[in-house]
């Protein structure tokens, strides 16, 4: 099968590894994995992406840089900047989303995969080639440009990472199936030991509960180790919420890197705190947790209960009164911060290889793609357009 891969985004880029960008790995991973099975692969994404499949870049200069317009005369320089990346930002990836389309018309690419955002969808109009989209983020609030995007393309085909995210959309667009997300365990170490503090992975942003994981890990009396992104330091959310505890010493705050020192983080936590205040449709550092053995504490939002064997690989809190599926179920019955802190108190009744295991048998790379080859067999058996012979 020829398979072309789209994530025309400059966070692919090697300027921006210190920040979080959770499609990266994941494409690449489905990229190098569906050429081991004997796909012909086209990438499309920056010049310095690392890929046993065909790659077809973009223009360097477009990463490396950010262009001033003569547009921007008169504008306040922070704005001036600001509007640089971002106008920036959308030119590379327009070219190179228009790029791609007419290579893979070239190459007689039966199916396009875009991991991004909307260019694709107006693209295609044009370019007419069966086409998925993975959506990593829920539906949008009604006001925003984004939903708008979302009920113009309602009828193309959009692949969900999880069932809670599908649920999410409530029908509102067509679904070519759900891929849960993987990871690659050979990357994770496994350790059995328990460790000696709480781990947090995450931007801080209220959303992601850090407050709640200080919180928690203070009333269990453990350290709490943070790793975040740099881009947030500098916020107020992080200078008010974060800051004023890291200076008492109750928590280590790290940057946000690789894959092979998260092993090493991961696996020497006691566990990993996931208190997340919205419905994210799947946390990665979630399986990279259990990967290294590390039970997960979380929340009951999103897909949480989808990942987490309750009682088995970690334990699910409920967050507060509002009901959602499975409220009330789980063993801990406290809500919130008090609910974490006995959770913390209790994780040692979590066995660290059934975490491992459960990861093996749910959430591999291999997984992932076998999900993935089979909506990309739905989608081309089911297409009334074809390539041109």
């Amino acid at each position: 099968m020829n398979i072309g891969l789209l994530l025309p985004s400059v966070y692919m880029g090697k300027k921006y590894t210190n920040k979080i960008f959770a499609p990266k790995q994941l494409f690449l991973d489905l990229a190098d994995g569906l050429v081991a099975r004997g796909h012909t692969v086209y990438v499309y994404a920056s010049p310095d992406t690392k890929t046993t499949a065909h790659l077809i870049s973009g223009h360097h200069e477009f990463i490396d840089k950010d262009f001033m317009s003569v547009k921007f005369k008169g504008l306040e320089k922070l704005t001036k900047k600001r509007y640089a990346h971002l106008t920036t930002k959308t030119e590379y990836e327009i070219d190179l989303s228009i790029k791609a389309y007419v290579h893979a018309k070239e190459k007689k690419v039966a199916i396009m995969h875009s991991f991004h955002d909307f260019i694709a969808h107006y693209i295609n109009q044009l370019a007419n080639l069966p086409t998925v989209y993975t959506i990593h983020d829920p539906l949008p609030r009604k006001d925003l440009l984004e939903y708008w995007r979302i009920k113009h393309f309602s009828h193309d085909n959009y692949i969900f990472i999880s069932q809670s995210h599908l649920k999410n959309f409530h029908g509102s667009v067509k679904s070519a199936g759900v891929a849960y997300n993987g990871v690659d365990i050979r990357k994770f170490s496994f350790r059995q030991e328990e460790g000696t503090y709480l781990a947090f992975i995450g931007r801080y942003i209220k959303e992601k509960g850090v407050e709640h994981a200080i919180s928690a890990s203070k009333s269990a009396g453990i350290l709490l180790k943070l790793i975040g992104d740099d881009a947030y330091r500098a916020l107020p959310y992080y200078q008010t919420y974060v800051l004023p505890h890291l200076k008492h010493g109750v928590l280590e705050d790290e940057t946000f890197f690789g894959e092979s020192d998260r092993s090493e983080f991961l696996k020497n936590a006691k566990a990993l705190l996931f208190p997340i205040l919205w419905e994210e449709p799947f946390g990665m550092v979630m399986i990279e947790a259990m990967s290294s053995g590390t039970p997960v504490i979380a929340y009951n939002r999103g897909s949480v209960s989808e990942v987490i064997r309750d009682g088995v690989t970690g334990f699910i809190i409920d967050p507060d009164n509002v009901r959602r599926p499975g409220k009330g179920s789980w063993i801990i019955k406290e809500q919130g911060i008090a609910g974490l802190a006995e959770a913390v108190k209790r994780i040692g009744q979590i066995d660290r290889a059934v975490c491992r295991k459960h990861v093996e048998d749910n959430f591999t790379i291999e997984k992932m793609i076998d999900n993935y080859e089979n909506i990309y067999k739905k989608i081309i058996n089911s297409a009334t357009y074809k390539l041109n012979d």
